[in-house]
């Protein structure tokens, strides 16, 4: 004779006898789910994010500041020193990127403003140059097209951590130089004197 099952006689499966089990099981396997989920997103994500770029430098501009911060700093690569490096010195790279590409603008201007037949000594000239840069400004590729020397660049024989103060304080401004700034500038100290006391900081943090 047909009897029928326990669980058909079960309006609400909580209440069945073993149901608790299988509900534990159930939010157990769920929870698995959406961890694995999670997990894979966070893989993703951390796979499509690209390197540390505090500046946005050009991809090629941001590998010039790593190699100057290993081949003339003497920093190893993958250190917390190194990436404070990469982060001054990009900044500095930035700096003067902006301005020569302002430069650039203000020399396309002036042979704008030349060219409507305003001369030299004008007051008007300054006024029109500075209105055209503002309206059009430096495009953007020749931000991007900037190159920064790293030719000929090789690792020192001694890390920057066996280095002397004076041998540290030649590869800083060597550092600035590769750049682009000019010694006889007072923005080439500034940049020394930036990256020198970012280097401290970096191995002196306040605990």
């Amino acid at each position: 004779m047909f009897k029928p099952s326990q669980s058909s006689h079960c309006i609400h499966p909580q209440s069945c006898p073993g149901a608790h089990g299988h509900v534990r099981r159930g939010y157990s396997a769920l929870a698995g789910l959406l961890i694995g989920a999670f997990s894979i997103a966070g893989i993703a994500s951390c796979a499509t994010a690209g390197p540390y770029n505090p500046s946005n430098l050009a991809p090629a501009q941001l590998a010039q500041v790593q190699q100057i911060c290993h081949s003339v700093i003497g920093i190893p690569v993958g250190i917390g020193l190194s990436t404070d490096c990469v982060a001054n010195l990009s900044g500095s790279a930035a700096a003067l990127i902006q301005a020569r590409t302002h430069g650039v603008a203000l020399d396309e201007a002036r042979r704008t403003c030349l060219g409507k037949g305003l001369a030299a000594g004008d007051p008007a000239l300054p006024v029109c140059e500075l209105s055209s840069t503002s309206d059009h400004g430096a495009p953007a590729a020749d931000a991007a097209a900037v190159q920064i020397d790293i030719s000929g660049l090789t690792p020192p024989a001694k890390s920057y951590f066996n280095a002397s103060f004076d041998e540290v304080r030649r590869r800083e401004q060597m550092a600035c130089a590769r750049l682009g700034y000019d010694p006889i500038n007072g923005s080439f100290a500034k940049c020394v004197t930036s990256l020198d006391s970012a280097l401290f900081a970096s191995q002196h943090v306040m605990q």
